[in-house]
């Protein structure tokens, strides 16, 4: 009992530590070239409203999904900035 308490402990604590980036959902951003996070639950629909991270300029962005291309190995988010009416597309890892 006393050898299965410990790793437990240790687990809990070390996932207390991890900052919150570490569930961010990776990716780049094709027009810049800059990688990107998305802080996401799951692949996102048309419509909603993410944040997305440049890893480059250290600033986040709110943007609206305008669509979603799921390919083999990556997935493509179609975004639009609110203020501009700009889209960009972002290539993330697939899920």
């Amino acid at each position: 009992m006393k050898h299965t308490i410990r790793p437990l402990v240790l687990t809990a604590l070390l996932s207390l530590a991890l900052p919150c980036a570490a569930m961010a959902w990776d990716g780049f951003d094709t027009e810049s070239g800059h990688l990107v996070e998305v802080d996401v639950d799951a692949v996102p629909m048309r419509g909603e409203i993410i944040d997305v991270y440049d890893c480059d300029t250290k600033e986040t962005a709110t943007l609206m999904v305008d669509a979603v291309r799921n390919n083999a190995r990556t997935v493509e988010i179609t975004v639009r900035e609110s203020d501009t009416g700009r889209t960009r597309i972002l290539v993330m890892e697939a899920r």
